[in-house]
């Protein structure tokens, strides 16, 4: 009992030292970086150069430079943060488990990033343009830096987070956890289900949901063909061990 304690407290320090590393981390990165946000900014700015942005309260405008800060920290920081977090719950897998993950891991990255790029380059002009062209002359548009920068910053990260998809299956499907015949049977579910996320982490407006719930139909498309080929990997593996043992 006294050694479950001590190890539990063991467990928590070393918790408790990784999370400070994580956070004296971030919060460096965020004030070298707050006198760079104006320059992210002007990459916002250039995806609708038409657009003319005003701020409504004194403070805004240094709200919107702390948020972006407090982003970029948090990309620059996330080989420290990963690795933090690697390191603290590694010990508890197995060879197979860490092998996987790390798999996971390097192109979790890569599809991130594809998915922050086709937003970038793709969805926010369309989308925009589309916003523009609605708009009613009799009215004057006095778009605010904080809810401009807000939404493409909710819609960059949205993109890049469901990119993803397909590497989360790959891992789950790889660690037997999920199966290509619970994806088909649900599949009709799951692509309502993808377009209430969609409306939920995107602006109210049919455009954003769109742009981000079609793509996501067509990652979990793919997101089924690679669990089906993992599954029939896994299943040939388990076969060749079987026989191996007979």
């Amino acid at each position: 009992m006294n050694n479950s304690v001590s190890e539990l407290y063991g467990h928590l320090d070393e918790l408790r030292k990784r999370l400070t590393v994580i956070a004296v981390a971030n919060i460096g990165a965020m004030m070298l970086l707050f006198s760079q946000a104006s320059r992210v900014i002007d990459y916002f700015l250039k995806i609708n150069p038409g657009m003319q942005l005003v701020y409504i309260t004194p403070s805004e405008l240094l709200v919107v430079y702390v948020q972006l800060s407090f982003v970029m920290a948090a990309i620059v920081c996330s080989p420290i943060t990963g690795y933090e977090i690697w390191a603290f719950v590694e010990k508890g897998l197995y060879s197979r488990e860490k092998k996987y993950i790390l798999i996971t891991l390097v192109f979790g990255v890569i599809c991130f990033a594809a998915g922050v790029v086709f937003c970038y380059y793709l969805v926010l002009p369309t989308t925009l343009r589309f916003f523009i062209r609605i708009a009613i002359t009799e009215v004057e548009s006095m778009i605010s830096i904080k809810s401009y920068i807000s939404f493409i910053s909710t819609m960059l990260l949205s993109f890049g987070a469901v990119f993803e998809m397909p590497v989360l299956v790959f891992l789950l499907t790889k660690l037997g956890i999920l199966k290509p015949s619970f994806l088909k049977a649900n599949r009709g579910i799951i692509i309502v289900g993808i377009f209430v996320f969609a409306a939920v982490i995107t602006p109210p407006d049919v455009v954003s949901q769109l742009m981000l719930g079609l793509p996501m139909v067509a990652l979990f498309q793919l997101s089924l063909g690679i669990c089906t080929l993992v599954d029939r990997s896994n299943s040939r593996k388990k076969a060749a061990q079987a026989d191996a043992i007979s």
